[in-house]
């Protein structure tokens, strides 16, 4: 298909996309997504299905064309490349343009698109940003009718960094006191020496004047505001039409630079409304619109920490103060977190239109010019998921949307393989199209009242989330247990349990490998329509510890994981005092438990760990650190193993553990310093030593101050392998290892008095490393209580659950409030406490520990192992992880072959 593809060229790409809409068109339907929202298929004014993530759409000066931006990872029919899209607005036929240049499965592409995209003046030329650490500048395209070809390209150098200023990653080799060029959003500037690009250098603090024709950057504004670089983040920019003015979006700075443009200063700064802890999430100003008079400006803040900061700030430009404000909520909606990205105004400037990432519509508001204050929507236009971008052509709406319909099962033969890509299963974000709408504005007032409606629907406005009801009436739950693990579907490891819906065909590690999960689901309810919100561990951290992605994460992730050169860690923002880019605005669970007076205490999640090093300091002494590693036969830290500082069973050297901190404000005095973070090598069996030391205290203490705490959460890591590196565990022992560490958790629980309290909840941060036959973000849950139902055949609960779904039901038994928009109208697991009260202890089930499988390392022969030497494992999906797919297909179904172990359920 690659070869057909490649000689085909784009007629085969449009060719995809025609079959792909006519499809789409041909049926009506409802798709439940990941975040628990819904989808009524089709769209008013469908289009076209787009490649990944159209972020910017730019009209031609002619008004004949809309080019869209695709920066996403780029799905099966782009050939895995990013894109530049174009819709004739007169025939209303929509073309795709992979460029060649931005594949995502090839490991020499280092740049990405990145927001910016605009016509030159005489809509000959479209210019992109292409953005990458090591090499940063302007893509500059031909355009001629409808067709875009690669003509040159505009290289941007590093800057320099001013004075005082540190820059807080690692930026490769370039020269020092320097920042890289990372160009995003741009304005096209009039100029007598043809065009030119104001553009907002989003690594490096700066807005950069480009003059096109010479490629020479005329001017460079300073716009950071913290002596940590970058701490703003400049995100777009807008001129006005002489020239001499421009206003940029600081992203990450909850403010709008004004620039004078004459005098190459930056004139003021509009600040937006920021919380008091300095390291708390900012609004994340991302899109910016002049009106027409050139005397307001409309700013869209899409990272709100509450529903009174959620929508689009007007701010009048002669005295810089916010005069109006658009707030993005569906009616009755008290919680934020709608994530208003995109906004145009009507050609009479009498509606404004915003698009709301989160509740998948497009907000329509009345514009009174003479009115201040709040302004309530009139309606909201439904749409595909996550919609990005608007533009107004002519009389019509153009909307895109990120994520399209979904993602569906990745069960089936992959369509494109290339060496790197062995597994027959597509990759999850190969999945991820985009969308295209086009609506008459008169159609949307005639239509309003029908479409608000349906996005209300589509948000489960009407539905009741329902109720836990107890046999006994009283909810006797006082402490959960939140666990989570890393990267499987549900067919890849209860593919093969009877009591489900599973494809045993897709399981790669089944009962005898994970016989504690088959065990729990068992005993406890078998969840088999469970979703993970997120679509990678970059952004299912977030949805796992907040119920909601911020904007900045959503736009960032397909970047970081088609291995374009983008930073995902900028050091400890805790300790800059600057807030991490990362983090939504309705902040995380953590926030949320201390905000109402809840004791917690996390164990491994999002914190800073310290290893001991390889080559300490000459002289240094560290009585926690005597060397880096712990050898088989050598002497445990006290608060591991089997006896508690006996000598490590395991074959492999161990990373020596020194100690975590938090990362942010909440886990500071509610972290366990001593249990580690993520290291494929530490086995899970050492978190569970250290957590059940304190659970044992817990004990003890129960019914005083210092009992188990009301919510605990930990971190189970190993399940996302280490590849089949030669003497390092193998995919089946770490896999292994994670099971039996739920198994012990469980067994400790229901053998104390906290059973009577207690409720423990597992699951995936997402369901990337693998396939499903039912959709490519279903993945493995376990709700398990003293409550849970008995029956004489397994419990199935086929119920349709997220992420989100769960967080919810945790808030809901400790009576604690929802974090925002997501969790307040998730449907809660309530079957799974329906029962009499009388399940009974669990045992785990320890046999790998018993066979040895735990301790089995790669053998020299494992497929893949090369492949996985070269792999950086330090973080979760640092990795390419569809390589490492691949080598866990292949490693799975070999060692089956050769061990004749079975997938057969117990």
């Amino acid at each position: 298909m690659k070869r057909i593809l490649s000689a085909l060229g784009v007629g085969a790409v449009i060719l995809c996309l025609f079959i792909a809409t006519r499809a789409y068109q041909e049926h009506s339907r409802e798709v439940n997504l990941a975040t628990s929202k819904r989808l009524n298929l089709p769209v008013p004014g469908f289009v076209a299905s787009t490649n990944g993530y159209p972020a910017t759409i730019a009209l031609s000066p002619d008004g004949r064309y809309a080019a869209l931006l695709n920066e996403g990872y780029g799905n099966v029919e782009s050939g895995v490349r990013q894109s530049i899209g174009i819709l004739n607005l007169r025939t209303n036929q929509f073309r795709d343009f992979p460029d060649d240049r931005l594949r995502g499965d090839e490991k020499t592409t280092l740049q990405s698109y990145f927001v910016g995209l605009g016509f030159s003046r005489d809509g000959q030329r479209l210019y992109a940003s292409l953005s990458a650490l090591s090499e940063s500048g302007i893509a500059v395209y031909k355009f001629s009718n409808g067709e875009v070809i690669p003509e040159s390209y505009i290289k941007i150098p590093a800057q320099p960094l001013p004075a005082g200023k540190e820059l807080v990653y690692d930026a490769g080799k370039i020269a020092a006191r320097t920042a890289p060029a990372y160009p995003a959003g741009f304005a096209l500037l009039p100029s007598r020496q043809g065009d030119q690009l104001l553009i907002a250098d989003n690594l490096a603090d700066r807005a950069l004047l480009l003059e096109v024709s010479s490629g020479k950057v005329l001017k460079s504004f300073d716009l950071s505001r913290s002596k940590y670089v970058p701490a703003s983040y400049p995100y777009t920019v807008v001129a006005n039409q002489a020239g001499t003015k421009a206003w940029v979006s600081l992203w990450n700075a909850s403010a709008v630079a004004e620039l004078n443009l004459q005098t190459g200063d930056v004139g003021r700064w509009i600040d937006f409304p920021h919380p008091s802890d300095p390291t708390a999430a900012g609004v994340h100003p991302t899109t910016l619109l002049l009106n027409h008079a050139e005397n307001m400006l409309y700013v869209s803040l899409s990272n709100a920490s509450s529903a009174q900061s959620d929508g689009v700030a007007a701010v009048d430009l002669e005295t810089g103060r916010k005069i109006c404000f658009f707030h993005v909520a569906l009616k009755n909606e008290a919680r934020a977190g709608a994530t208003p990205i995109g906004i145009v105004l009507s050609p009479d400037e009498a509606h404004l239109y915003v698009t709301s990432a989160s509740l998948n519509g497009v907000a329509v508001f009345e514009v009174n010019r003479n009115s201040g204050g709040a302004v309530s929507p009139s309606g909201f236009i439904p749409t595909l998921w996550y919609p990005a971008a608007v533009a107004i052509a002519g009389n019509d709406l153009l909307i895109t949307t990120a994520k399209g319909a979904g993602t569906g099962p990745n069960s089936m033969q992959a369509t494109i393989q290339t060496e790197l890509h062995p597994n027959p299963h597509p990759y999850i974000a190969t999945l991820l199209s985009g969308s295209l709408q086009r609506l008459s504005l008169a159609d949307i007032q005639k239509n309003l009242a029908a479409y608000t409606q349906q996005v209300e629907e589509n948000n489960l406005r009407s539905n009741d989330s329902g109720k836990i009801d107890f046999a006994a009436g009283k909810d006797p739950i006082r402490h959960v247990i939140y666990i989570l693990k890393e990267n499987r579907t549900y067919d890849q490891i209860l593919g093969d349990l009877p009591a489900g819906n599973g494809e045993p065909s897709l399981t790669l590690w089944g009962a005898d490998i994970t016989p504690n999960e088959h065990k729990l689901a068992l005993q406890f309810g078998v969840l088999d329509n469970f979703y993970d919100s997120g679509e990678v561990s970059a952004n299912g951290h977030l949805w796992s510890d907040a119920s909601a992605a911020s904007d900045y994460m959503e736009k960032i992730w397909p970047i970081l994981y088609r291995g374009a050169e983008r930073p995902e860690d900028y050091g400890n923002q805790l300790n800059q005092g600057i807030p991490d880019m990362d983090d939504p605005g309705t902040g995380f669970i953590w926030d949320n438990l201390a905000q109402h007076n809840f004791t917690y205490r996390i164990y491994g999640e999002m914190l800073d760990a310290t290893w001991c090093p390889a080559s300490p300091q000459a002289g240094a002494t560290d009585s926690a650190c005597p060397s880096a590693e712990i050898r088989q036969g050598e002497p445990l830290p006290a608060n591991v193993g089997n006896p508690l500082g006996g000598p490590s069973p395991w074959p492999w050297p161990v990373p020596r553990f020194k100690e975590a901190g938090p990362t942010k404000t909440a886990q500071r005095g509610h972290i366990d310093p001593f249990y580690a973070d993520f290291n494929i090598q530490y086995p899970d069996q050492f978190r569970v030593d250290e957590f059940l030391r304190e659970f044992r205290q817990f004990i003890a203490a129960r019914g005083t101050s210092k009992e188990l705490p009301q919510f605990v959460e930990l971190w189970l890591p190993n399940d996302h392998t280490g590849g089949t590196r030669v003497g390092k565990p193998s995919p089946r022992a770490s896999v292994a290892d994670n099971d039996l560490a739920v198994g012990r958790i469980v067994e400790a629980v229901s053998h104390s008095p906290y059973w009577d309290d207690t409720a423990i909840f597992v699951v995936e941060d997402d369901a990337q490393n693998g396939s499903d036959h039912v959709d490519a973000h279903r993945t493995t849950a376990l709700v398990i209580s003293k409550y849970s139902p008995r029956a004489d055949t397994p419990f199935v609960d086929h119920h349709f659950y997220t992420t989100v779904g769960m967080m919810h039901t945790m808030e809901t038994l400790l009576g604690l409030p929802p974090m925002n928009l997501f969790d307040a109208d998730s449907p809660v697991i309530a079957p799974l406490f329906e029962g009499p009260g009388t399940q009974p202890a669990y045992q785990a089930d320890d046999r790998n520990l018993r066979s040895g499988l735990l301790y089995e390392m790669n053998r020299p022969s494992a497929p893949g192992g090369a492949a996985s030497e070269k792999l950086d494992f330090s973080r979760p999906d640092v990795v390419d992880p569809k390589q490492l797919n691949a080598i866990l297909w292949q490693d799975a179904k070999e060692s089956a072959r050769q061990t004749g172990r079975g997938t057969s359920a117990p």
